[in-house]
């Protein structure tokens, strides 16, 4: 019964994985549904954790992509580096595709940013000559209600780049991940760096 189970997790988590790829779309919870709708399969229970998606993910661009997803991810790393340095007075984290591995070419780099009010950020990116639109993202605390936070979207270089604004405080209450009950996965400048290091040009 359990080998059942898990079979039937992998093959909604590769479905999933198609579907995250096709629609360009980051929604994992919907993607298993609409996996499980595809295969006839309504048993949530069968559902698999984003972190299986995710490795599905992977492995098809591995497959299907290669080198080219590869290089594409080291790209967004760097630039997402580049943009915490000249960014650090906010402490931002690095969140979303590009922290996940899952990233291409296409993906936006999302950086967690902690300021007093918006305005912050926004004399930041003024200071960079950096032209912007504000825009609001949908994010999941612990009481489990979507709240929406402003957030500031742009493009530098090849590399498109959203900035979502928390309060202080929100370094130490930090989002819901979607699709899951645990805190939003990050890595700060620091980590993103040494991982750079180790990673093979």
């Amino acid at each position: 019964m359990k080998a059942d189970k898990r079979e039937l997790q992998r093959r909604i988590a590769y479905e999933a994985a198609r579907i995250l790829t096709e629609q360009r779309s980051g929604d994992y919870a919907y993607a298993s549904r609409k996996a499980a709708n595809r295969l006839g399969l309504n048993d949530l229970r069968q559902m698999p954790r984003r972190e299986e998606i995710e490795e599905a993910l992977r492995e098809q661009q591995r497959l299907f992509l290669g080198e080219q997803q590869t290089s594409a991810l080291q790209q967004l790393q760097r630039d997402a580096l580049e943009a915490m340095h000249a960014l650090s007075r906010f402490l931002p984290l690095l969140i979303g595709a590009v922290q996940a591995g899952t990233a291409d070419r296409n993906s936006a780099i999302q950086l967690l940013l902690f300021a007093d009010t918006p305005e912050e950020v926004i004399f930041a990116l003024s200071d960079l000559n950096i032209p912007w639109r504000d825009s609001e993202h949908l994010l999941r605390f612990g009481n489990g209600h979507p709240k929406p936070m402003p957030s500031f979207r742009f493009r530098a270089g090849e590399s498109a780049f959203e900035l979502i604004v928390l309060p202080p405080k929100g370094r130490y209450s930090r989002p819901i991940e979607p699709g899951s009950d645990q805190p939003i996965r990050s890595i700060n400048r620091d980590q993103l760096s040494a991982l750079l290091n180790q990673t093979p040009t």
